[in-house]
């Protein structure tokens, strides 16, 4: 019989190696696998010690290794790169100054989206034509190359996104949305506030949560791949349902649950209740019933509401005294907020974020100690709330329902 030499599985080297799981993990998986008669990955995923999302890098880069078209050391590098900037493993490769034999993707031009950016100055034509040029050389969505060559920020192209789209369902005027485009981008404002105040457009309420919204505030899908699909969805005009299961970036019965949560925010569940739920669905593989179950506190418990008076002192925006003594109780948040405005103790830029958060807060986008969290960074920054959300590491929708009036 001949003798064979043992020899570490390179897959099992590169998810190691990348940190997607710890040694003991891996080894633990190694045996079920053994055990079980299956591949490591399957094992990895049965015993929930990565999700399929992430092990996808690793398996990428294993059949690259497979094909002898990189090594293992490659691979982890590139594994490592494409979890940091979300990007694909060919993209990663790229990045790194590894070209591999393949087709060309096609073509990258501009569109009827970086036209829209353009012509409101979020893009100068220069930066588009880098933008272009690097899209064409990597690989990767235009979009993509907008944001990795930080011309504009990420929550800009998805605003500029949802803008063409209202273009296109004829919801607003094109000539209107370049202009909420360009005061946003200038004033370092949410383009809904400025749609809002300029009385072009009036978004929805928090209670009609959107299926892209959703799955953004639960992490199910990353924001750069929903920022492609939903590109892809405006531009290409295919159903983002469709384009969801075909990247494999839902399952079916994930897509259900996402579908029953959208249902439920209407009459039973906040906004935030359903993304915390829904993400739970995924990392633990659970239905969408016993999610609800595990929320703590559960929805049926009504919890007190917060006071706009109570917020403000939380997040140490003013003391109490102060605002007892300035402001009457039956107030309304606006009227409070201009009379902190006018007694000097806060100023423009402070109000927006103060009226911001209450409005995020009443509409169930954000628990009440998100909204004081939020708060207490806008006061010892200088962030507005759109950034301290991105700083937060959060995704929540923009509403604007309140008025100056």
């Amino acid at each position: 019989m001949q003798e064979r030499t043992t020899q570490v599985d390179p897959f099992y080297q590169i998810v190691v190696s990348a940190k997607i799981v710890g040694p003991e993990e891996a080894q633990e998986a190694m045996a079920t696998a053994k055990k079980l008669g299956m591949s490591l990955s399957q094992a990895i995923l049965i015993l929930r010690h990565s999700t399929e999302q992430t092990l996808r890098f690793a398996m990428d880069a294993h059949e690259l290794v497979k094909a002898e078209k990189i090594n293992v050391d490659t691979a982890v590098a590139a594994v490592i790169c494409a979890r940091q900037n979300e990007f694909s493993i060919l993209e990663a490769l790229t990045m790194m100054g590894i070209v591999l034999d393949r087709p060309p993707p096609p073509k990258v031009e501009t569109n009827a989206l970086t036209e829209l950016m353009v012509d409101a100055t979020a893009l100068t034509m220069d930066q588009l034509a880098s933008a272009i040029k690097k899209a064409n050389e990597t690989g990767m969505p235009l979009t993509r190359s907008i944001v990795f060559m930080r011309y504009q920020s990420r929550r800009v192209v998805l605003e500029s996104i949802t803008l063409l789209k209202l273009v296109r369902e004829e919801k607003v005027a094109r000539d209107d949305a370049v202009r909420a485009l360009r005061i946003a981008c200038d004033k370092r404002h949410s383009v809904w506030q400025i749609m809002f105040e300029q009385g072009i457009h009036k978004d929805c309420s928090g209670a009609s949560l959107r299926l892209p919204e959703l799955l953004a505030m639960s992490m199910v899908v990353s924001e750069s791949d929903l920022m492609d699909l939903l590109e892809h969805e405006v531009l290409l005009e295919v159903p983002l349902t469709k384009l969801l299961l075909d990247n494999g970036l839902l399952t079916h019965s994930l897509l259900e649950s996402a579908m029953t949560m959208l249902d439920l925010v209407q009459s039973y569940l906040k906004p935030y209740q359903a993304a915390e739920a829904l993400r739970n669905c995924k990392i633990k593989n659970i239905g969408v019933y016993q999610a609800m179950a595990e929320l703590n506190p559960p929805p049926q418990v009504q919890a007190e509401l917060m006071r706009f008076g109570d917020l403000l002192v939380a997040a140490k925006v003013a003391d109490r005294s102060i605002i007892e003594k300035i402001a009457s109780e039956g107030d309304k948040p606006v009227r409070v907020g201009k009379k902190l405005l006018d007694a000097n103790i806060i100023n423009d830029q402070m109000l927006y974020s103060v009226l911001r958060t209450q409005s995020l807060y009443k509409e169930g986008l954000l628990s009440s100690e998100q909204a004081i969290e939020l708060l207490k960074m806008c006061v010892k920054t200088t962030l507005t709330v759109d950034e301290a959300i991105a700083k937060l590491g959060w995704t929540i929708p923009i509403r604007m329902q309140w008025s100056w009036t």
